[in-house]
């Protein structure tokens, strides 16, 4: 729908709602001409870190949904989280998304340390925060505690033929959409390149890995293929499928998206 009438900012929730700022001290900072937010709480703050990207097929911004799981998360956790608002296709492709975030991931290291660090996103977020963390350990920089994955878009081919049974079930998601999302994310560069699919990325030596899908998204064809790529390389990973589950149900506000985040928040405070 995005690409066909050219409106990327459909529910768009670019800065915290008044809402967020009544429950979570809110801090807002600019790099590369790109608003970075931090949330903490109002008292009690831990030392416990989280670098949260964002949902929305590469192409949306924040909508409330983030912010509400987000300040929930800090309020529970007593967390601080970094929310970048990372550029976005069609005007930007991946190369601009990493440039902004690669030096925010070294200072929130640098800043909180790797064992109180989690690297955490939705959907296409969830994608691009695999990545990241692939893209990291490429460059000798030092892993999160955890990498927690939402819903997570892990191959922008989406060409898994697994895909077409889930298809008929999943409610929010179109393949040709997402397609063409991502063929504008990657700018022309091979889409199997693991930093726009991160499928095909490194496992070993990463941050422990946690995987949180429903059984009716379409994505979790790839989740499931992530499973069994890391099981085949002896990689342990912390995988959550959530049976009769839609895209990113776990931001929502039903029985299983509060079992969902109550998890969430458990892998946030056993650090």
């Amino acid at each position: 729908m995005q690409f066909a009438f050219g409106k990327f900012d459909f529910n768009n929730s670019r800065e915290p709602p008044k809402k967020t700022t009544r429950v979570c001290n809110v801090g807002k900072r600019s790099v590369n001409g790109r608003n970075v937010f931090i949330l903490s709480p109002k008292g009690g703050v831990s030392n416990k870190h989280v670098l949260y990207l964002h949902g929305g097929a590469y192409v949306q911004n924040f909508v409330r949904q983030h912010w509400k799981f987000l300040s929930k998360l800090v309020q529970t956790t007593h967390c601080t989280i970094t929310a970048p608002d990372y550029p976005l296709a069609p005007k930007h492709t991946y190369v601009d998304a990493f440039r902004m975030v690669m030096p925010l991931y070294e200072q929130v290291i640098a800043d909180a340390g790797t064992k109180n660090t989690t690297v955490m996103g939705d959907s296409a977020g969830g994608g691009f925060a695999l990545a990241l963390c692939q893209k990291m350990k490429m460059d000798g920089v030092p892993q999160p505690r955890r990498i927690v994955l939402l819903s997570p878009w892990l191959d922008v081919t989406l060409r898994n033929p697994a895909i077409a049974a889930v298809d008929l079930q999943d409610p929010f998601l179109g393949i040709a959409g997402l397609r063409k999302a991502g063929l504008t994310y990657a700018g022309g560069s091979d889409l199997s390149n693991y930093m726009v699919s991160p499928i095909n990325g490194p496992l070993n030596e990463l941050g422990e890995i946690s995987v949180f899908i429903g059984s009716k998204d379409i994505l979790v064809a790839d989740t499931r293929r992530l499973k069994t790529l890391a099981l085949e390389n002896g990689v342990a990973i912390d995988y959550r499928e959530y049976e009769d589950m839609v895209h990113v149900w776990m931001l929502l506000y039903f029985r299983e998206s509060k079992q969902a985040q109550h998890e969430i928040r458990q892998l946030i405070i056993d650090m």
